[in-house]
């Protein structure tokens, strides 16, 4: 026999395994095709759930012109950061390195200064830092940022080659592992 209180929480139970039904029915095939490699750092990648797709950054490249950052046939990571973050600086590094390692895998990844971040402290971290692998350009109103949906630094968005978001990190990662590597190869492999 049901009691009131029972037969008051049968549609919450009804919500509730709907909810979690249609969650996984979401799930990215990117997430699917990763999550036995999603450990570590990695953890702190949100597999995106929508199909919605980016407009193409309208960024200033290191002379100062206005540059469309296009998607292609590969993946292409945006690296949101700014010269007084110091997350952002202490990941920087690592995300060379990645560069260097995918750069013949179909991986592209740029970094945004975003918001104001001069010209010539962007150029001198880069060479203190000796980041010659990583594009790097500047959103000096943070524009894509805001469009992006960056509400912190560092976040680093990947998007497949429709301009769709697979995911982001927010918050800095060491990109420079075996398991990133692995875990960007099978986004390769997915796309």
């Amino acid at each position: 026999m049901y009691t009131m209180s029972m037969l008051k929480l049968g549609p919450l139970i009804l919500i509730v395994n709907l909810f979690f039904s249609i969650s996984a029915i979401a799930e990215s095939k990117y997430a699917e095709k990763t999550k036995d490699i999603i450990r570590g750092e990695l953890r702190k990648f949100i597999f995106s759930e929508g199909t919605v797709m980016l407009s193409n950054p309208l960024v200033l490249d290191a002379n100062g012109d206005i540059v469309e950052i296009g998607y292609k046939e590969d993946i292409l990571i945006i690296n949101f950061w700014a010269t007084w973050c110091a997350p952002c600086k202490k990941e920087m590094p690592s995300l060379n390195s990645l560069a260097q390692n995918m750069k013949h895998e179909g991986i592209r990844i740029i970094t945004i200064a975003s918001g104001r971040n001069s010209k010539e402290a962007i150029d001198a971290f880069f060479d203190v830092n000796n980041l010659i692998n990583l594009k790097k350009y500047r959103d000096p109103k943070g524009r894509i940022a805001v469009k992006y949906g960056v509400t912190a630094l560092p976040t680093t968005v990947v998007i497949d080659p429709m301009g769709i978001e697979i995911g982001r990190v927010i918050g800095d990662i060491d990109w420079d592992t075996t398991d990133v590597r692995l875990f960007f190869k099978k986004l390769l492999k997915t796309k």
